[in-house]
This record gives structure tokens, C-alpha cells and sequence, in this order.
């Protein structure tokens, strides 16, 4: 969740370095100065039992001009462990993040003698890092996922000042498709609004977990929809999937346009 002093001007270019000065009270000349800018693109995250599946759409736009067709948004943490950062916003932002993430990892491999970061540890260095910035807010939307040491998937979403549930989440999206995206998810993973078709509308349907087919139809699904109605999100969908026997990346086209 962007804080509202964040939202870029508008889609035309005045937003940014370009904004116009303006007359302010007494004649005097006031610049402004907006140091963000939303460069589109939407991520998800769902999780299962023992997996959990991280995607996002490789669109990077400034308005309605398309920057990259290739611009990935979901990272891996490091080479031999669970750990996956997606994050949407303003690209330098959410690189920055996505960077200091990856050498904290890997500082912390070679500072306890090869031992890998558990997702709960990173989950709570990604929020010190996001809170760290509060007074000059990172414009980056993240989600972080990874396997926990018994196997169970751990998912946890942020806003731009860190704050997040330490107990995580079955489903989360962020960037500019999410507001079309999340009622889809509540239906489809967390089954919400659903009922057992013998009870007549009385009896909700019982969550039960997802198994890793499933859910990339649901991603692939959602993704689908969202590039027919909305420009800044398109061109190609890199779906990334964690499991016990390691992390799996595969990318698929998207509708461009």
C-alpha cells in the first residue's frame, strides 16, 4: 500500500523532474519536486501446504509510455535457499530493495558459516529496511515467501514503511492491477463468498489447500484478465514456484499492446 504522498501527478509527463513551478501567495515563484514515479506492473503471491508461487508481469511503464518489455519483478534471494522477493512501484525503488535484500542474505551466509537465512528472519530484515526509510519512504510494494524450517510456506506482504503479519498470509497482490486482482483471490484461494451448492446458500465451503496446478492456472488466469483491462500491466508473466526440491522460474507471454 503506497502512502498517498507518493502517488505520482498524473500520466502525462508533468509529473517528476518536469513539474511546472507555480505563483505562490506574494508573488513568489514555488518549484515543486516529486522525487516518484509509478512505473506500473502488478505482482501475487499464493501460497499451498509446501509450496507457494510468486509471479509477476514484466510491463515498466512511465504513463503511457512502455519503458521495458522484459523488466522481471520477482527476485531470488540467493542461490541455494527458498528465499523470493517480488516488488512493484518505482523500478530504482524497488531494485534498491530487491539489492539490499540479496546482500543481506548473503552477508549473513558468510557470517554464520554457510547457514542460509530462515524466511521469518528475512521477513523481519526486509521490515527494519522499509522502516528505515520512513521519512523518505521507499515507493516499492513487496511480497516475500519462502519455506520455513518445517516445510510450510510462509508469505508476507508489506507496504512502503515495512509494516506486515508476522503469521503471514495465504494470498497477496500489489501494484496497479491489485484492486482488479484481490477479490479474485479471495473467491479462489481463500473461498470466500463460495458455498456448498446442496445448502442453498447457507453453508460456506470449506478452505482447503490449493495444490501447485491449481494455483498456476489461478495466477495465470488473474494475470489474463488483468492485461485486458488495465495498459500498465502486460507483455510477460514470470511465475516463480518454491518447493521442498528447490525454486523453479518459467515465463510465459502475456497480451502486448
Amino acid at each position: 500500500m503506497s502512502l498517498p504522498s507518493m502517488q505520482p501527478l498524473g500520466y502525462d509527463q508533468s509529473y517528476s523532474f518536469h513539474t511546472p513551478a507555480s505563483k505562490a501567495s506574494g508573488g513568489y515563484t514555488q518549484h515543486r519536486f516529486n522525487p516518484y514515479a509509478d512505473n506500473g506492473g502488478t505482482i501475487i503471491g499464493i501460497t499451498g501446504e509446501d509450496f507457494v508461487v510468486l509471479a509477476g508481469d514484466t510491463r515498466h511503464t512511465s504513463g503511457y509510455n512502455i519503458n521495458s518489455r522484459t523488466e522481471k519483478k520477482v527476485y531470488r534471494l540467493g542461490g541455494d535457499n527458498g528465499l523470493v522477493l517480488a516488488t512493484v512501484g518505482f523500478g530504482a525503488d524497488s531494485k534498491d530493495v530487491a539489492e539490499t535484500m540479496m546482500r543481506a542474505v548473503n552477508d549473513f551466509k558468510f557470517n554464520h558459516n554457510l547457514k542460509n537465512m530462515s524466511v521469518s528472519a528475512a521477513a523481519q530484515y526486509l521490515s527494519t529496511v522499509l522502516y528505515n526509510n520512513r521519512f523518505f519512504p521507499k515507493y516499492a510494494n513487496c511480497v516475500l515467501a519462502g519455506l520455513d524450517k518445517d516445510g510450510k510456506a510462509r508469505l508476507y506482504s508489506y507496504d512502503s514503511v515495512g509494516s506486515y503479519s508476522k503469521e503471514g498470509e495465504t494470498r497477496a497482490s500489489a501494484g496497479s492491477a491489485s484492486s482488479l486482482i484481490v477479490p479474485f483471490l479471495d473467491n479462489q484461494v481463500e473461498f470466500k463468498n463460495q458455498f456448498v451448492p446442496s445448502s442453498k446458500g447457507q453453508e460456506e465451503r470449506p478452505v482447503v489447500p490449493l495444490d501447485p496446478i491449481t494455483v498456476a492456472k489461478l495466477v495465470k488466469d488473474a494475470f489474463t484478465s488483468a492485461t485486458e483491462r488495465h495498459i500498465e500491466v502486460g507483455d510477460g508473466l514470470q511465475i516463480v514456484t518454491v518447493t521442498k526440491d528447490g525454486v523453479s522460474e518459467e515465463v510465459v507471454d502475456l497480451k502486448k499492446d
